[in-house]
């Protein structure tokens, strides 16, 4: 397992308002020439008010709104989102029409942003759209408002955000984007359970990466250097963790020749979600390589857990079922051992290349937890405790290779451990 270092950056996020010519974490920037829009109260203009009357430059220039906006930004870029919040919602409060409209509502969701609260965002982002709707970059505004819709898990609006960015975005988007907004759609697809769709969308994700990066598209002149492949990664996981799903959906059921076919096909899952992780593994992200390496190895796990604890012919006597479980561990062991290596390795790349996450946390301690069962191990003739972690809440849970629940996770996500990405 080998991956380089890559610093992560959002890369619709950070061509956003670059590109849209509006205010960029509160710096002023030329104003778009095309367009009108109306004043409205947006319902994101509540703001937070976390000053004093008469405190700022604010009181000042009372009379004139447009100086709110340049005081607004500068708030902004001063690490100050609350008080550029409460500017910029006080200048949407007032007659105002035009350019600086598309400045104070763009800083404004970018001050609710910074402060976390991203309902306030998406309005702010709503009121732009509703104003703005023939913006030639309005389709990276609705890339930063399906970011948010991600962040309070409004899935539905933030595959259709994406989409809407795919569509209204065209030529305009540049492969690394493009890639970006099909791997956060996807995401969204995923959390729906909308497997199949998110896969076929996934799956674009990564074909277009690699048709940009290919030797054919050097010799175009096409080819682009993607500076941060966080999001051909991303897509790469989540196509793995669909098939993730899917094989520990299979069930080992009796009689004998269900039994072998379903073993059979069980496996075959595993050897197809092994290869996508290790896929995953190969677009070279940290983040994304240990969050791999965490799911390959829980894996193997639950592999070794559904043969260990498949049902048992009734026609096995006691000292038969002594028999069939010590052969039964002697035939498993090499699924052990292969769930102990990729648990080392992924630590291994982790210290060679001296970063630490939640996923190499739980290596470790999945590592642990293994090595300590297997050592552990007394006489034969019953079946091995469960290497794969569970709480007692599961113990009546029908699917006996379930990993540990997270409440706080969606109920997706507490069938298969994936991480959160930070959208923003």
């Amino acid at each position: 397992m080998s991956c380089s270092v890559v610093p992560r950056s959002s890369i619709l996020a950070a061509r956003l308002l670059s590109l849209a010519c509006i205010a960029a974490l509160g710096t002023a920037c030329a104003a778009i020439t095309s367009g009108q829009g109306s004043s409205q109260t947006p319902a994101a203009a509540t703001g937070t008010e976390d000053r004093k009357p008469g405190s700022d430059a604010a009181d000042a220039t009372a009379a004139d709104p447009n100086a709110w906006i340049d005081e607004a930004e500068r708030a902004l870029s001063g690490g100050q989102p609350a008080r550029a919040a409460t500017l910029f919602a006080r200048y949407l409060g007032q007659d105002a029409s035009g350019e600086q409209d598309r400045r104070a509502y763009a800083g404004l969701a970018r001050a609710h942003e910074l402060l976390g609260d991203f309902d306030a965002a998406i309005r702010a982002y709503d009121g732009y759209l509703a104003h703005f709707s023939d913006d030639p970059s309005a389709h990276l505004l609705l890339a930063r408002r399906g970011a948010c819709e991600a962040q309070v898990l409004a899935w539905e609006r933030s595959a259709a955000s994406y989409a809407q960015v795919l569509e209204l975005g065209g030529d305009q988007l540049i492969p690394s984007q493009r890639v970006e907004a099909l791997a956060r759609q996807g995401f969204a697809l995923y959390q729906l359970a909308q497997f199949e769709q998110a896969d076929a969308v996934l799956a674009r994700a990564d074909a277009i990466y690699e048709a940009a990066t290919s030797g054919e598209a050097a010799t175009r002149g096409g080819q682009e250097r993607f500076s941060d492949t966080y999001f051909v990664a991303m897509a790469r996981f989540y196509r793995a963790a669909i098939l993730h799903l899917e094989f520990r959906a299979a069930r080992i059921r009796l009689p004998e020749a269900q039994m072998n076919a379903d073993f059979e096909a069980k496996l075959a899952l595993l050897e197809r979600a092994q290869t996508a992780y290790n896929h995953v593994v190969r677009a070279r992200h940290v983040y994304w390589v240990s969050a791999a390496g965490y799911q390959l190895g829980s894996m193997f796990e639950e592999f070794y857990d559904a043969i260990m604890y498949a049902p048992v012919p009734d026609w096995l006597d006691e000292a038969q079922r002594r028999t069939y479980y010590v052969e039964l561990e002697e035939q498993l062991r090499p699924v052990i051992d292969k769930a102990v290596w990729v648990f080392e390795k992924n630590l291994e790349t982790a210290r060679k290349l001296g970063y630490d996450n939640e996923f190499i946390e739980l290596t470790e301690a999945q590592l642990g937890h293994l090595q300590g069962i297997v050592l552990g191990r007394g006489e034969g003739g019953g079946p091995m405790p469960r290497l794969a972690s569970r709480e007692p809440g599961d113990a009546d849970d029908p699917d006996a290779s379930l990993p540990s629940p997270r409440d706080q996770l969606s109920a997706v996500e507490r069938k298969l451990f994936v991480p959160m990405p930070t959208t923003l």
